[in-house]
């Protein structure tokens, strides 16, 4: 559970899961959780397909499963976690069972100190997680140049397209739904490019 993983690895390992009634808990820097919250939620849903709920907890657990039960969404990021004590993370461990939403799963994005209460206090909740519990290694997020141009080698081979060609089908709407092409214009920094595709 002390594995440090950069963003893309983590989805990278946990892409497949993202459609199944898994949980898994990402543990970050209490000042950058709002900006990996926001960083997860454009990615999933550019990468997964399948739309993406930020659920909050700063009103309670109660309030937080709520949300949950009314959601729409396929996929919920939590967060805002950070200030539940230990009586509200039993709580949650004592309603665990309400996030069980058919195959919807989702992510709880905490600090350490967060981790650790949930640990403490919701052990029933802490063995469905499982080995899942991850830690998030700020400085490994940016791919360097060599393994960019690795990925992107990888993706031609795959496709038999340039990355010219996938710039041009995304200028002209054509770009094919696979996950893999939003991430090779995120590789050549031209997110920008998918917002026309919607």
């Amino acid at each position: 559970m002390d594995n440090l993983f950069s963003l893309d690895e983590f989805l990278q390992r946990n892409g497949g899961l993202l459609d199944s009634n898994i949980w898994m808990v990402l543990v970050v820097d209490i000042n950058d959780i709002e900006l990996t919250v926001t960083d997860l939620r454009d990615t999933l849903e550019i990468f997964s397909e399948c739309s993406t709920g930020t659920i909050s907890g700063e009103s309670g657990v109660r309030n937080l499963i709520n949300q949950i039960k009314e959601a729409s969404e396929e996929y919920f990021l939590l967060w805002k976690l950070d200030d539940w004590d230990n009586n509200e993370w039993k709580i949650f461990d004592a309603l665990r069972s309400r996030l069980d939403k058919g195959n919807k799963g989702g992510l709880l994005v905490l600090s350490e100190q967060a981790n650790n209460l949930m640990i403490h206090n919701a052990p029933n909740f802490v063995s469905w997680l499982g080995a899942r519990i991850y830690y998030l290694h700020k400085d490994a997020e940016i791919l360097s140049d060599e393994e960019c141009d690795r990925r992107l080698a990888t993706l031609q081979e795959w496709t038999g397209k340039t990355n010219d060609d996938v710039i041009a089908l995304a200028e002209n709407r054509q770009l094919p739904t696979d996950p893999e092409y939003g991430e090779w214009l995120i590789l050549l920094n031209r997110g920008d490019l998918l917002e026309r595709q919607k």
